[in-house]
């Protein structure tokens, strides 16, 4: 029976995955893996029995993956998973954003019957919150993963012109409705609404900042259902403050946004929703399972991937990059080896009918390796 850890509430869907084998608990010193959402790792010391981390979510910000992956512990995330239900979000950030709907709610929901009927208020009133339609206009889809091609997508079938930038990519890649571009500054330069879906990293840390703010369209409207540090918080108040970006919708509410003038802000609303929450825990759950009962990778954000067909024995072996070789030199004659690498860490597999002996892994241990372990 093998333990898997849940460090925060998952969708029940999971149980479809964990077959007998597995038992899903809320506290285990011996757990195979551990399953999380929004739980701070960083000050968390996991077991040593710790194969793997699941994340039902897409971003690992609360993961400490670098230090992980030295401890031989495989880090999982679920992109896509999530995708339509962020697209559903910034889609109504695009409405939110054009017609001071929130605004006029609590206008609305602060009328009362007096000299005037209410109706008679909401008249009078109703002026104040005018706006615009996004027919015609241009969004720039900064990040064409897979929740800003969704995004692109659908914002073409509603009648916008949809341009889109994304490092990856070049402008002879097709995406229906898609003009792609070749750098950011053309994106920040001829949208009137610019979404960004790119990960938070060094190079994505404060990307909307002053100096980008002024190469843009005056009265644009920015979303980010990303990350929040993605977005420079004093930049953008006093962007919005003297209209150069005329509504700021953020899905990340911080001290420096909230109840600031031309800014809208939503409680991490993006992955909320039963759908998404499903899909993110089965996910993660069969990967998990994948990797645990056949030492296969996919989706991780600290080793690479690798996934081969298991047909009889299987030693798994996570080494530092450049002991790659030296391993290989090991395998058996009898024997199938497999090796896929990312920056400084790499996963080995030897295949063969039957287990690697013992003495051939007392030479690949002497190699120096992370992590090896039999299946």
């Amino acid at each position: 029976m093998k333990n898997v850890l849940k460090l925060n509430a998952i969708s029940s869907k999971v149980n479809d995955v964990f077959t007998s084998n597995y038992t899903l608990t809320d506290n285990a010193d011996d757990a195979v893996a551990i399953l999380v959402r929004s739980f701070n790792m960083h000050e968390y010391t996991p077991s040593d029995s710790v194969l793997c981390v699941g994340r039902a979510g897409a971003g690992t910000n609360n993961i400490p993956v670098g230090a992980y992956a030295e401890k031989g512990i495989v880090v999982f995330n679920t992109p896509g998973a999530n995708a339509n239900a962020v697209k559903e979000l910034v889609l109504g950030a695009l409405f939110l954003s054009s017609r001071k709907i929130v605004e006029g709610i609590n206008w609305s929901n602060g009328l009362a019957d007096g000299e005037k009927t209410v109706a008679e208020q909401v008249e009078k009133g109703k002026k104040a919150f005018g706006g615009c339609e996004i027919l015609g206009k241009t969004l720039g889809v900064y990040g064409l993963g897979a929740i800003g091609r969704k995004i692109a997508v659908s914002a073409y079938a509603l009648g916008m012109n949809v341009i889109g930038y994304d490092p990856y990519l070049s402008p002879n890649d097709k995406i229906e409705g898609v003009k792609i571009l070749s750098s950011k500054e053309e994106l920040f330069e001829n949208s009137d609404y610019i979404t960004l879906h790119v990960p938070l990293t060094n190079e994505t840390r404060g990307l909307i900042n002053e100096a980008t703010i002024s190469t843009m369209k005056d009265g644009v409207k920015i979303i980010n259902c990303s990350r929040g540090e993605i977005v420079d918080s004093t930049a953008i108040i006093n962007a919005t403050k003297s209209k150069k970006v005329s509504c700021y919708v953020t899905d990340f509410p911080s001290s420096a946004v909230i109840n600031q003038e031309n800014v809208i802000c939503i409680p991490h609303l993006g992955a909320s929703t039963e759908e998404a929450e499903d899909n993110c825990a089965i996910m993660a759950a069969e990967q998990i399972v994948d990797y645990v009962e056949n030492g296969n990778i996919v989706n991780s954000v600290n080793y690479p991937r690798l996934k081969v067909e298991k047909t009889g024995a299987r030693t798994v072996i996570l080494v530092n990059s450049a002991k790659v070789d030296e391993i290989k030199a090991l395998c058996p004659a009898d024997a199938t080896f497999s090796s896929a690498t990312k920056g400084d860490f790499a996963v080995c597999f030897i295949d063969g009918k039957t287990t690697v002996s013992s003495e051939i892994i007392a030479k690949i241990e002497a190699v120096g390796v992370i992590k090896i372990r039999q299946i």
